[in-house]
């Protein structure tokens, strides 16, 4: 998955907030909004996003796609699915519940943990959601305690603005308009 600034085209159909851009993943496999002045890099299967340059200090944001066939992703609970991705790397000592986000034939589970950093011994923050539509889509924010009034916003737009299986012809004009 590669990570291409385009120019728009003057007549473009794009919305945003202000202060706001438009991240598209695979010509509109996945779709969301994220702060202007944020960072983008391409990963392994996946986009990241970060606050700052990439460092020990800033938030990293990641979102990989996944074209599963319909049929298959049906069949799959949210909330088990959400939980086995958590891996075993952080210790939490305390977990939200998860959270339910629909619209349409979006649907979206997600959770926070707040762990200790073995490693720097200060408070973090983890969220994780998992969307299905048309796709799956797994989003991951890693930031520290301290900062986390400033960035939940970031994450209540980018699950508020996420659009999944809006194939887009011409990422320079966005999507058609009916």
């Amino acid at each position: 998955m590669g990570v291409e600034d385009l120019s728009l085209k003057p007549n473009h159909s794009w919305k945003s907030r202000p202060g706001y851009s438009i991240c598209v993943i695979d010509r509109g496999l996945v779709r969301f909004d994220y702060p202007s002045n944020w960072i983008v890099e391409p990963g392994d299967g996946a986009v990241h996003l970060h606050d700052r340059p990439p460092s020990v200090e800033s938030c990293d944001l990641g979102v990989s796609a996944f074209p599963v066939p319909v049929e298959h992703i049906r069949e799959l609970s949210l909330d088990n699915t959400l939980r086995t991705t958590l891996g075993k790397e952080r210790k939490p000592y305390q977990q939200s519940e998860i959270h339910h986000i629909s619209r349409g034939d979006l649907e979206i589970a997600w959770l926070e943990q707040r762990y200790k950093d073995r490693e720097y011994k200060r408070d973090a923050r983890f969220r994780v959601a998992l969307a299905r539509g048309s796709a799956f889509c797994l989003i991951s924010m890693n930031y520290w305690a301290n900062r986390a009034a400033g960035l939940e916003s970031v994450w209540d737009e980018v699950l508020r603005t996420l659009v999944i299986g809006l194939y887009v012809e011409d990422p320079t004009a966005g999507p058609r308009v009916q």
